[in-house]
């Protein structure tokens, strides 16, 4: 039997069943799917200067409102390395006094704008290597800040055209150190202002903060702080232009297997635009630099060129992306990727 066709089997038997026998909150389903064509010169890759072809990470998505006052959400995914649940929550969204919202369960957390964003529905093809924890080490976790947490939030309308919503969670902390179980709680808060400039730029700014235990052992704490600019200008009636930006800050203590203690400083930021056309077509340029984790005195640079087209809506997206990369050491990487994007069910790989 091949590797994890029990799993999607069990995947597949479990929707047959909530459809024919669920009752009266049966979710939305949705499948998300991507097929990739991928080059790059990086030495440190598996298949450098040679063509690959692969199909990504399969998204499934099963999503209702339970009731007027609860939703509920669950995200599944599936790739090389097996089956996963990505999120899985409940959100009260009216109901509380004063308007107050709920979330619990897990889900990506909401530190800056691009981290809680699946990755289906970026203008472009990768996670900027800043908000990727594998990749700059700003923000914990694996591929992403996720964790299981209970959220709180308040939306207060300050006038017409502005708004303030502040958002705290309280997190398990499991992200801040991987290699044990310990649940050492950790906490996220947020403050964004959401704005029209001029009545015709839909614009926000936010600010997050975020702490962790990184050993629970010698006490030794992350905290993680971010300042975010998005806008939003109609440039005809048929050309918008989106800009966007975040800088995040981290300061952190680790120790060793010998519980020696050291300290990290670094900070980095990536900035795009992204002109869209008639809904149909797309294009911008992404720039990011952070201090490399392997050296804080160097950076990391990243320059991305991207385009992207709607064959008819957002349920099939072809786009190209070309990225130069430079190490901290100097060494240069040409990397070109071009994705297929395909969706299916009402959750679709929505235009960002």
């Amino acid at each position: 039997m091949p590797k994890y066709f029990r799993q999607y089997l069990l995947i597949l038997l479990l929707l047959a069943w909530v459809k024919t026998f669920g009752g009266v909150t049966n979710p939305d389903i949705s499948a998300i799917g991507q097929v990739s064509l991928a080059y790059t010169d990086d030495s440190a890759s598996p298949s450098p200067e040679k063509p690959t072809m692969g199909l990504g990470e399969v998204e499934l998505v099963l999503d209702a409102a339970l009731n007027p006052y609860l939703r509920g959400s669950f995200v599944l995914s599936a790739g090389e390395e097996g089956f996963a649940v990505e999120e899985a929550y409940a959100s009260v969204v009216r109901g509380l006094p004063f308007g107050l919202g709920l979330k619990a369960g897990k889900y990506r957390c909401g530190f800056g704008k691009i981290n809680a964003v699946h990755a289906h529905a970026y203008p472009f093809i990768r996670t900027p290597r800043i908000a990727d924890p594998a990749a700059a080490g700003l923000l914990p976790g694996e591929e992403s800040f996720n964790e299981v947490g209970l959220q709180g939030s308040e939306f207060i309308a300050v006038t017409d055209n502005f708004a303030v919503t502040v958002t705290v969670d309280l997190l398990q902390g499991n992200s801040f150190h991987l290699d044990t179980t310990t649940a050492d709680f950790g906490w996220l808060a947020r403050v964004a202002n959401s704005f029209l400039v001029g009545d015709k730029a839909p614009s926000e700014i936010g600010i997050s903060l975020t702490q962790g235990m990184n050993d629970p052992f010698t006490k030794t704490k992350s905290f993680i702080a971010g300042g975010d600019l998005k806008t939003k200008v109609a440039l005809s009636p048929i050309v918008t232009a989106t800009l966007q930006g975040e800088m995040m800050y981290k300061a952190a203590a680790h120790s060793d297997s010998l519980h020696a203690i050291s300290h990290e400083s670094r900070w980095g930021f990536y900035a795009f635009t992204d002109v869209r056309i008639a809904n149909h077509y797309n294009a911008g340029i992404l720039y990011e630099q952070y201090q490399s984790p392997e050296d804080e005195k160097r950076f990391d640079r990243g320059f991305k060129p991207f385009v992207g087209f709607n064959l008819l809506e957002e349920s099939t997206i072809l786009r190209l992306s070309y990225e130069y990369f430079v190490t901290h050491s100097g060494q240069a990487v040409n990397s070109v990727e071009l994705q297929f994007l395909f969706s299916m069910g009402p959750h679709k790989a929505h235009l960002f």
